[in-house]
């Protein structure tokens, strides 16, 4: 069934492009109420939304003029139609804390694990930047990232390179990102994970290891150097924004 409700998304977050649109594929959402911040610009539905706070916890708009409501709360609404057991799990205060948190989590960090190229439009969508959620990535991904590289080592390959080359790129791209290191360490936690979860993998099937080495190298190059232009660019706009 669908909602009376209009979701308001990033359209430069290809994680929420994702999922608004798997709500409407979904019959969860009309397509029409579905709308992007590009084009909320026009629609009087502005009004009813707090903007900052947006930019953390996505708004769930009510088309009859009721209150909007925002993040976890957007969600359950959406999709307890489908799974009623929501409501009643975000009756429990525990389980409710750990939902917020992991949402908290993901999205003050949505534009690290999917990174775009900044947009030149009236209203930025780019979540602040949270320490500790940045660390608590860093330390999650670069830890598992690490100990699976190191775990899937048993001889000179794929995985050992990702391994090594990630400490090179660590140490090798600091000086040249100055206040945006956290950032590229947040970046750099993403790749080591991926190639060492594809090298983990490759080390389970010694026939395919070769493959799966390749792939890991090959994930590791693609998505440092794209990632790492984007970081750029991004840099590259926030001088621009201040001056």
């Amino acid at each position: 069934m669908k909602t009376e409700k209009a979701i308001i998304y990033d359209d430069n977050c290809p994680m929420c492009r994702w999922y608004t649109q798997a709500f409407v594929k979904a019959d969860l959402l009309a397509e029409n109420n579905r709308i992007s911040f590009s084009e909320l610009a026009s629609s009087p539905l502005v009004e009813q939304i707090e903007m900052h706070r947006s930019k953390h916890e996505i708004p769930l708009v009510d088309l009859a003029g009721g209150k909007t409501i925002y993040g976890v709360d957007s969600l359950v609404h959406l999709l307890s139609p489908r799974l009623p057991i929501l409501r009643k799990l975000m009756n429990l205060g525990p389980i409710t804390y750990m939902i917020k948190e992991l949402y908290k989590f993901i999205s003050y960090n949505r534009g690290i694990m999917a990174p775009s190229y900044p947009n030149y439009r009236k209203y930025d969508c780019t979540p602040d930047f949270h320490l500790g959620y940045r660390l608590s990535m860093i330390l999650l991904l670069g830890g598992l990232g690490l100990w699976l590289g190191a775990s899937s080592i048993t001889h000179f390959g794929g995985e050992d390179i990702a391994l090594y080359a990630g400490l090179g790129f660590f140490i090798a791209g600091l000086p040249f990102l100055h206040t945006h290191y956290i950032s590229y360490l947040g970046h750099l936690s993403i790749i080591l994970f991926l190639a060492s979860m594809v090298a983990k993998i490759g080390s389970l099937f010694p026939v395919l290891n070769p493959i799966f080495s390749l792939l890991a190298i090959s994930i590791f190059i693609w998505q440092y150097l794209r990632r790492y232009h984007i970081l750029w660019a991004q840099m590259h706009w926030t001088k621009k924004r201040i001056s």
